[in-house]
């Protein structure tokens, strides 16, 4: 359920990414873009993105003993937090490559963790 909750979330943050400079572009203004956009809201939405990798892909590892999962989900965080400080062109495309790659790594978690549950049943 983790991985599952984990994989909307960056799924979430990846819409985000993506519809919060095209709304800028197209010259869509207001409350909700306006915290959408800002500076604290990016820290704000790596907070549960964070504590969700920590929580769900270390646990896979332990049971499943796959380092993929991690590797990916340890990448695209990293993606994340560089697009915090990179350069206004790059932080779209940072922040959407990580958060695929985070939603890869949790829902490929989950697809090893339960195949291992069948195997053990």
């Amino acid at each position: 359920m983790k991985d599952l909750l984990a994989a909307v979330l960056s799924g979430i943050c990846v819409v985000h990414c993506l519809t919060t400079p095209l709304l800028l572009a197209l010259g869509s203004s207001g409350v909700l873009l306006g915290l959408a956009s800002s500076e604290w809201f990016h820290y704000l939405m790596l907070l549960p993105i964070s504590v969700l990798l920590v929580w769900s892909l270390p646990g896979g590892w332990c049971a499943h003993r796959r380092k993929a999962p991690f590797v990916l989900g340890l990448s695209g965080f990293l993606l994340l937090v560089a697009a915090l400080f990179a350069p206004h062109e790059a932080e779209t495309a940072l922040s959407v490559s990580g958060g695929l790659l985070l939603v890869s790594a949790h829902l490929y978690n989950r697809k090893l963790l339960t195949r291992l549950q069948e195997q053990l049943a």
